[in-house]
Formats: structure tokens, C-alpha cells, sequence
């Protein structure tokens, strides 16, 4: 009989939500949200992004990412600026003070990384990628 809590996508869900939760409650200690700084992470990688391009990166709607360039803008972390190739969109870039601020938390994923996977071999880590592309892969 199928047992919910044995389910390796019920699994996967309930504890990446919980990495997520106590990723945001570090990130929120610093005054940022988990999204935020994988909105700021993105923008550091790539220095300017349409909202569309960031929604997809986010994983998340179009009309999210209004919100919540939004919030950053009023925030002073990020400013939207005219799309030169497309005057009906926008991209997003870093002000001077979202830059500073990036420069100061921009570890915090690298050091809950770390933590996350304390006593973890490399070989599990690889083998645990590897099984989760899989999964995908096996529903696509």
C-alpha cells in the first residue's frame, strides 16, 4: 500500500522547504529574504536582467517578480531601467547601495551550504545530485 511519508517526492518537498525556512530565517537576521538574495545573487552573476529572464531564473511569475522589484526599488537595492533593444521591458541592475549591501551577504549562501552539508561526503553529495537529475529526467 502507498505510504505518503515514505513518498521520495513528498520527502523531497517537506525537506527542501525546511533548508529553504532556515535559509530566510539566516538571510531575514541580515534584513533580506531568501528570494531577494537569489534575485541579487542572479543580478551579481549577470549585472542586468530583464524581469522576464529573472522571473524564469526565480522559478517564479512575471507578476511576482513586479512585487517583489517592487519592495528591492523602494528599498534602493535595485533600480529598473528601459530595456535600449525593447522599450516596452525593463532590466533590472544593482544601485550603489544594492551593490554594498550584496557585498556584505553575499557569503551567507556559501556558509549555509557548508552547513548543510557538514559531515557529507563528496561522493554522497555527487551521488545525491545525480539521483535527484534522474528523477527529472525520468519525468520529462
Amino acid at each position: 500500500m502507498f505510504d505518503l511519508e515514505c513518498c521520495i517526492g513528498f520527502l523531497t518537498n517537506v525537506q527542501a522547504r525546511k533548508l529553504s525556512e532556515a535559509f530566510n530565517n539566516r538571510l531575514l537576521a541580515k534584513g533580506i529574504t531568501r528570494v531577494q538574495w537569489i534575485a541579487l545573487y542572479y543580478l551579481d552573476k549577470h549585472e542586468s536582467l530583464s524581469q522576464m529572464e529573472l522571473a524564469d531564473k526565480l522559478n517564479i511569475k512575471p507578476s511576482t517578480v513586479v512585487r517583489l522589484m517592487d519592495r528591492m526599488e523602494r528599498d534602493e537595492l535595485v533600480q529598473r531601467v528601459q530595456n535600449p533593444k525593447d522599450r516596452r521591458s525593463y532590466n533590472v541592475i544593482f544601485t550603489d547601495k544594492g551593490k554594498s549591501f550584496w557585498d556584505t551577504i553575499k557569503d551567507e549562501g556559501e556558509i549555509m551550504s557548508r552547513d548543510f552539508t557538514r559531515d557529507i561526503s563528496e561522493e554522497d553529495l555527487n551521488t545525491f545530485k545525480k539521483v535527484l537529475e534522474k528523477m527529472v529526467e525520468n519525468i520529462n
